[in-house]
């Protein structure tokens, strides 16, 4: 009989890093995934929950880029939080059968999947007349959302080492590096 050999760890991943198609046009950096970061993830021997990606659902693929304050909506949040029930669950049913759920990687400069630095800027009406955003400390919404979802079901004191990471797209050779090292301890 074959011995089970699973690590019983896993990680949370934005979508876009395992699904570049998710992407708004123009904006894809490889053309289907991050495979230095999933090399990483399978090095660590760490499973993946890929995140949905709430913009692609909310908006479709033909949606043009935005900012953070264009998703800080109402509508947008009811959205994510619908969807990151089905992410509690898997959470939640991982936890209670003895798995470490060590942490999410997000994207930087996103204004859904940011963790450290999300994108600002004072958007509305013609798309032509935007200027460029900008990149601020802060999160993007449907981490906020995600984060906020963990700590009302009750399942942030059995995440004790949950790490909040970001691969940034500008620095990925920084952003795999400093990944790897936080995630080497899990």
């Amino acid at each position: 009989m074959n011995q089970d050999r699973r690590s019983k760890k896993v990680i949370l991943v934005s979508h876009c890093l395992l699904n570049q198609n998710s992407i708004v046009q123009g904006l894809a950096r490889r053309p289907s995934m991050v495979k230095e970061l999933i090399d990483i993830l399978h090095e660590l021997d760490l499973g993946i929950i890929q995140l949905p990606c709430p913009e692609t659902l909310y908006l479709g693929l033909r949606r043009f880029w935005q900012v953070r304050e264009q998703y800080d909506t109402q509508g947008f949040r009811e959205l994510c939080r619908e969807v990151l029930k089905y992410i509690i669950t898997y959470v939640r049913e991982y936890l209670v059968n003895g798995y470490e759920v060590v942490g999410v990687i997000g994207i930087a400069g996103s204004p859904s999947c940011g963790i450290h630095h999300t994108s600002s800027g004072n958007w509305r009406g013609n798309p032509l007349s935007a200027t460029e955003p900008k990149r601020v400390r802060g999160m993007g919404v449907f981490m906020e959302e995600l984060l906020s979802s963990l700590r009302e079901s009750g399942l942030v004191s059995k995440l004790s080492r949950f790490k909040l990471l970001e691969f940034d797209y500008d620095k990925p050779q920084e952003s795999l590096k400093r990944i790897r090292e936080e995630l080497r301890g899990s």
